[in-house]
């Protein structure tokens, strides 16, 4: 069984537990996958209501769009571990001689370029989420607007979650070329996915005040 497949109590224990995996990484794909899930139930819910009826065929787009977004999310839970999983091992290899010392470092770069690539790819997944969370806040069925801004926060929590782990691995990484150009790249989706949950949340929430 995979993380993503387990029980929700099962992977909570999981992550309480002393075992390093899974981590913060694992979580924040977790989360990502919630944002997904409410983006698609916030559009299914819009699509099957007869008040809506001319934003059926958009809305029922959206929740497909959304639905693959959480599956990617889903799978991204055990891709975290793994990517982890592969820098610790690559750390455990002989270091005994010149020859052997050379192969462990290729291999732990190899690795923290594999554990930045995963966050990094639920990043790029959770900006998508947080465009649909937009959509969904000025075009969804009102009563579940709520829903929609927390789709939002979501999706924003899970992304700078992740751009931790992605500061975090590039230090180890030798060339500053490449390290710098994943900096580059995590700072400029997380304020592209900052400005997409600030709007759709500040609507939620003007929308949830009392008249």
């Amino acid at each position: 069984m995979t993380l993503s497949t387990s029980s929700i109590d099962s992977y909570v224990r999981a992550l309480a537990s002393a075992d390093p995996t899974p981590g913060g990484g694992s979580a924040s794909a977790l989360v990502g996958a919630l944002a997904a899930a409410l983006a698609s139930m916030v559009a299914r819910l819009t699509a099957s209501s007869p008040k809506f009826a001319p934003l059926a065929e958009p809305m029922g787009a959206i929740a497909d769009q959304a639905a693959r977004l959480m599956d990617a999310l889903l799978a991204a839970i055990d891709a975290d571990v793994a990517a982890f999983d592969a820098v610790s091992a690559a750390y455990k290899l002989p270091k005994s001689s010149d020859a052997e010392r050379a192969a462990r470092s290729d291999a732990i770069q190899l690795a923290l370029v594999g554990a930045t690539d995963a966050p990094m790819h639920v990043v790029e997944l959770c900006a998508q989420v947080a465009k649909l969370a937009v959509e969904l806040v000025d075009a969804g069925n009102p009563n579940a607007i709520s829903d929609a801004g927390c789709c939002a926060l979501f999706a924003h929590a899970a992304a700078r979650g992740c751009a931790l782990n992605i500061r975090l691995n590039v230090k180890g990484l030798k060339s500053s070329i490449v390290a710098d150009s994943y900096r580059k790249q995590i700072d400029e989706l997380l304020a592209q996915i900052g400005i997409l949950a600030e709007v759709a949340v500040v609507k939620a929430e003007h929308a949830t005040e009392p008249a």
